[in-house]
């Protein structure tokens, strides 16, 4: 295993402390662990790609860490913080296994289907509404106007997900359909 898997990994592991923080209250620690399990995220593929160390293995392992990041932090800022975001994840869960599911079906068809630009715009947004929402949270800022603000930056992030999910059909609808 090599060295940006293993931030891969480690970054996990801080996430789930997060969340555990997260569930407990304990918003400053919980935020600040999150904001790292993020800035990992970028770091783990810099150094991949600058020591040409990217591997399936890191590729299937980064992927699966973003979401588990951003899908618990946006569903546990739903119950703690504001139900839209709970709603907001599992319109998440819906998507990521319906693409999943797309990517299995052309996989099987020795096909690969990757990801567009629309989708680094729109983990770029999912971040920042979720870091924003624990920064003031960790922050005691209980100001509706951010949480709203917040709310409707992840909402456009949302939009953008299901944007490129129906135009990742409309590219591969011959290979998703069995014809």
């Amino acid at each position: 295993m090599n060295v940006p898997n293993l931030i891969t990994i480690a970054r996990l592991f801080i996430a789930f402390t997060g969340f555990l923080l997260m569930i407990f209250d304990q918003w400053l620690l919980a935020a600040v662990l999150i904001l790292v399990a993020v800035l990992m995220d970028v770091a783990d593929g810099r150094m991949a790609r600058r020591l040409n160390q990217v591997t399936k293995q890191g590729v299937f392992l980064d992927v699966m860490a973003d979401k588990i990041v951003i899908i618990s932090t946006f569903l546990i800022i739903g119950v703690k913080i504001n139900i839209i975001f709970f709603y907001l994840g599992i319109l998440m869960l819906v998507r990521e296994y319906t693409m999943d599911t797309m990517r299995s079906i052309a996989a099987s068809q020795n096909k690969v289907i990757s990801a567009d630009k629309f989708s680094k715009i729109k983990g770029i947004i999912f971040m920042s509404a979720m870091l924003g929402m624990l920064w003031f949270k960790a922050l005691n800022l209980d100001d509706n106007l951010w949480q709203n603000s917040f709310a409707i930056l992840a909402s456009i992030g949302m939009i953008m997900a299901y944007i490129t999910l129906v135009r990742f059909f409309i590219k591969y609808k011959d290979l998703l359909l069995f014809k």
